[in-house]
């Protein structure tokens, strides 16, 4: 796709290049994640969560598969389709790094609260 008023064609290629050049990795980790969801699928509890990196698999190999395409095609449309499944992947990650952060804060209280409270329980024992 060439815009001879603007120039963009380059400018396309060598931004999509970027990206594409890391492509086989972004689709080696994809098929990595593809395949954790499906072993999470085994286990009764990651039943409830296999989808996530199931869908994030999807997303990184179709944000590597539009940027390959983008800087043979030159095509911005394409680029613009690669940068945005990789916003909405780091937008999930961040998500979920947010939710285990609180998770783990939490259980750590939960931890500190029970050996307290057995501590307390004690020393009156003790008394």
């Amino acid at each position: 796709m060439t815009d001879p008023v603007t120039g963009q064609t380059d400018i396309v290629r060598r931004l999509a290049g970027t990206l594409a050049r890391a492509s086989g990795w972004m689709k080696f980790v994809a098929v990595l994640a593809i395949v954790g969801g499906a072993l999470y699928v085994l286990t009764i509890v990651g039943i409830v969560v296999a989808w996530i990196p199931i869908w994030l698999g999807v997303l990184l190999w179709q944000a590597a598969d539009a940027a390959s395409r983008a800087e043979a095609d030159a095509d911005p449309v394409l680029l613009e389709r690669a940068l945005d499944r990789l916003r909405l992947l780091f937008t999930v990650y961040g998500v979920i790094a947010l939710v285990g952060i609180i998770l783990a804060v939490l259980a750590v209280v939960l931890m500190i609260v029970g050996f307290l409270g057995g501590m307390s329980e004690l020393l009156q024992d003790l008394q």
